[in-house]
């Protein structure tokens, strides 16, 4: 899968939990956050998943975890009766 196309499919499945899939916007490559997401509350506009260490800097999970934690996110939602069968990992209801 493209990794573009696996961003894409993510950031859907974010915006179905109520959070913001965003890439850092850092260019250097020496930067610790060059090529890393976060995942943020919409409502709040506050870091949900991806703070790195004390700094708080964010930026610091790659598209494995971010894919992980939304899996576990859905699920936990399931339980709850949230989301029957209306998620990007879910499989649809018999």
């Amino acid at each position: 899968m493209h990794p573009r196309s696996r961003e894409d499919r993510l950031r859907y499945a974010a915006q179905n939990l109520g959070l913001r899939l965003e890439k850092s916007p850092a260019r250097d490559l020496g930067d610790e956050t060059f090529g890393g997401y976060m995942l943020v509350y919409t409502e709040r506009n506050a870091v949900a998943y991806g703070a790195a260490g004390h700094m708080g800097r964010g930026y610091s999970l790659t598209l494995d975890v971010v894919e992980a934690y939304l899996k576990r996110r859905e699920k936990q939602e399931e339980k709850r009766g949230l989301m029957v069968g209306t998620g990007l990992f879910s499989k649809p209801p018999t």
